[in-house]
């Protein structure tokens, strides 16, 4: 027991060290922008390694003289308690961890700083298995012009030695893994150093996906054998089985614990949403336990390739098959764009099999090429929904509810956006310029933090249809 608490002692001394890397992806100038990740392995019979990963975009950072260069500073609370919704067994009712300190990210000259760069921080800790409320709080920083951010998610935290059936840890995407002896990295594991990526996007500069798990409870026994199969493989995210090139099946001698790393060259997938699937197959070629995770590429230079000549009905299309929350979800999200003779319908529609092939019909009559098998428009859409809901999503709803995220689901991306975060005699907001909407021409939204809670709401827009309010500054001056 004293060697275990002396380890977690030395995982607390990490915590806070830093690092960079920069990823090709389109810059932000929405303020502080972060992504999380989390991700969790086998660390003793009692207890399980927790670590969190952390992207910061540099463009919303603020950086003060430093004796090394510039530094930016955040001041950071990170802890682990009972999850409200707890029901396994086990899970401890006292907060498990908490730690404050500060995150430290060094550049010798900001001038270098490019467009679409990331600083990535990691922590790591210890806890028994159970349901929890992972929070990070990123405190505020009046000096330096900074608003308050909190993270917050539910996480699993597996028994991966309960019963000695064979497991998996959680599979971590990463933008890099190679050799290293440097013990004293916040990203070294295991004679490797592991750059997360927080974000799980992928292309342009970024073209390698590299992963790492672990396999634990390998024996003779449970494989039939002295070794075992790993099959990995990339999947599009509306189809089960893998990719052609993109698969691997490895032949492994038993350990326990196993670790396993490995990189897909993803620079000729188009863009869109796929799964890396990670399988543990015995002597009999039969899945003994599997592991995937979801991650997006962003290849514009990539062209999906068309398959023509195939016919495609309701029977055989997604829909058919879809689950029940699937279709709820789907039916909440396509009513952002739905006509209003639409929205009466969904309001109508009550027989599972029928709103299934509502779906199948809103999605092909918006179909631009009807002779291949892709809908360009559905993909495009969804896109938008999962970047609303990475960028604008609360404690209290997803992202693409927000009223920024609805802009983004109706007109897309904004040509420009001009952040007004930190004027000092009006709330926070935001103005957002488009080019060119169809039927509108050139237009703007302004959204406004009015509450202080981080919800900026539309105050005002040119758009025909939406919230107008030509005097909206004066509603935003502070009282």
């Amino acid at each position: 027991m004293k060697e275990k608490n002396r380890e977690s002692v030395n995982l607390r001394r990490r915590l806070f060290a830093f690092s960079l890397f920069m990823i090709a992806v389109p810059a932000s100038s929405q303020g502080l922008q972060v992504d999380m990740d989390e991700a969790s392995f086998a660390y003793g019979p009692e207890a399980s390694l927790v670590e969190v990963y952390l992207a910061f975009d540099a463009a919303g950072l603020s950086f003060v003289p430093h004796e090394r260069g510039m530094v930016a500073q955040l001041p950071i609370i990170y802890s682990l308690s009972r999850s409200t919704n707890a029901e396994l067994e086990g899970t401890p009712v006292e907060p498990v961890y908490a730690d404050t300190g500060a995150i430290n990210f060094v550049v010798a000259d900001t001038s270098l700083l490019q467009r679409g760069q990331y600083f990535v921080h990691q922590l790591r800790t210890t806890v028994p298995p159970g349901e929890y409320e992972m929070t990070v709080d990123i405190m505020a920083d009046s000096l330096a012009g900074r608003q308050g951010l909190v993270l917050r998610r539910d996480v699993v935290i597996p028994n991966y030695r309960d019963k000695g059936l064979v497991k998996l840890s959680d599979l971590a995407l990463a933008s890099s893994i190679a050799r290293s002896d440097n013990r004293e990295s916040v990203f070294y594991k295991n004679g490797l150093e592991i750059r997360p990526n927080a974000n799980q996007l992928y292309g342009g500069g970024l073209s390698t996906l590299f992963y790492y798990v672990e396999a634990y409870n390998l024996n003779a026994e449970a494989v039939g054998g002295q070794d075992y199969t790993v099959l990995s493989f990339i999947s599009e995210a509306n189809q089960a089985g893998p990719m052609e090139e993109y698969s691997s099946r490895r032949q492994r001698d038993i350990r326990d614990p196993d670790v396993i790393v490995g990189s897909f060259d993803i620079s000729g997938l188009p863009s869109g949403s796929y799964f890396l699937k990670i399988a543990v197959l015995d002597s009999d070629n039969e899945s003994l336990v599997e592991q995937s995770r979801k991650f997006f590429v962003y290849n514009p230079d990539v062209e999906r390739a068309a398959i023509t000549g195939e016919e495609v009905s309701f029977e055989s299309s997604e829909f058919a098959g879809m689950s029940d929350a699937d279709v709820e979800r789907a039916f909440d999200v396509i009513g952002v764009i739905a006509t209003s003779r639409e929205r009466s319908r969904l309001k109508r529609i009550e027989d599972g099999e029928e709103k299934r092939r509502f779906l199948y019909e809103f999605w092909e009559t918006r179909d631009p090429n009807p002779s291949t098998r892709e809908n360009e428009f559905r993909d495009e859409y969804y896109r938008r929904v999962q970047f609303a809901d990475e960028r604008y999503a609360s404690s209290f709803n997803d992202g693409w509810k927000s009223d920024r995220g609805h802009a983004v689901l109706k007109y897309g991306m904004p040509s420009a956006v001009d952040p007004h975060l930190y004027d000092r005699d009006t709330s926070p907001y935001e103005i957002w310029e488009y080019n060119n909407i169809p039927g509108q021409g050139q237009a703007i939204f302004v959204f406004a933090d009015t509450q202080g809670f981080g919800n900026f709401e539309l105050v005002h827009s040119t758009v025909s249809g939406e919230r107008r309010n030509p005097d909206w500054i004066t509603e935003l001056r502070k009282k």
